[in-house]
């Protein structure tokens, strides 16, 4: 039985994948990699511990694989045992022409260490950074004979290897969906309740509603799945930068009044 490792914090796009693994006569290995900058990290590791219940309890869903135990890293652990300077230099090249996400780093030197490819669930939508690095300076193809069959992974262009360096363990099986298309092929197949059970926001309130502020809320606004987020977590959305500049002055104001 093939084994297939996704990076997956229990998201709307991991999700999702999993889900499609799930329904797939395969093991299936998640990996979690902790970043302790996170709040929303418990509220991530309870949504996956309720998807894989409900996923392993079958019902009329048929569910056919073997989900092997999760597996976690921390940032911690990564930075200091997987240290690959030419995928870090790499990597901060694309951060800084194409702001990609500092997990990138994290998922491709953890890949490279394990000596393994990894599913990473990038979407289509309306900011993709990671696209805009891989359509300047790569080239994106489906994998040959892929066993699974609509994966695609990342090629150098001509001598140009920046992108390449980061991505070349990390598989891309959604980056020609949208949000929108997995939430219509969920409802297909009948998956749209685990979909719900995911959880996507870095930094919940206090009382454990979305923010409607950091990036993943930002996207959930922006691609057709604002009803994710409660009302007031949209009011927040829509006047980000004056919620974030007074969250900044309130924390100017605590440092100034402990000092």
């Amino acid at each position: 039985m093939d084994t297939v490792t996704i990076l997956w914090s229990g998201g709307w796009d991991g999700t999702f994948r999993f889900l499609q693994l799930a329904s797939k006569e395969i093991s299936i290995q998640p990996i979690y990699v902790i970043d302790k900058n996170r709040k929303g990290t418990e509220y991530e590791k309870d949504a996956m511990a309720k998807i894989i219940d409900a996923v392993s309890a079958g019902g009329e869903k048929n569910f056919k694989a073997t989900i092997l135990p999760v597996k976690f890293y921390t940032v911690e652990w990564i930075l200091e045992n997987c240290a690959d300077e030419n995928i870090s230099a790499a990597f901060r090249l694309l951060r800084e022409k194409y702001n990609v996400g500092t997990q990138y780093e994290w998922f491709a030197l953890l890949a490279k260490k394990l000596c393994i490819q990894m599913e990473t669930c990038i979407v289509h939508q309306y900011h993709g950074k990671v696209e805009d690095a891989i359509d300047a300076e790569a080239i994106l193809t489906p994998i040959h004979d892929d066993v699974l069959g609509e994966r695609y992974q990342v090629l150098p262009k001509e001598d140009n290897d920046t992108v390449t360096l980061v991505f070349e363990n990390l598989l891309l099986p959604s980056i020609r969906l949208t949000k929108k298309d997995e939430e219509r092929i969920a409802r297909e197949n009948g998956w749209l309740d685990l979909m719900k059970l995911s959880w996507f926001c870095h930094n919940p309130d206090e009382k454990g509603s979305p923010c409607g502020l950091c990036t993943p809320c930002d996207d959930a606004m922006h691609t057709g799945l604002e009803w994710r987020l409660p009302k007031k977590a949209q009011r927040r959305n829509k006047f980000k930068y004056a919620y974030l500049l007074l969250r900044k002055a309130k924390r100017f104001l605590s440092r100034k009044a402990k000092a």
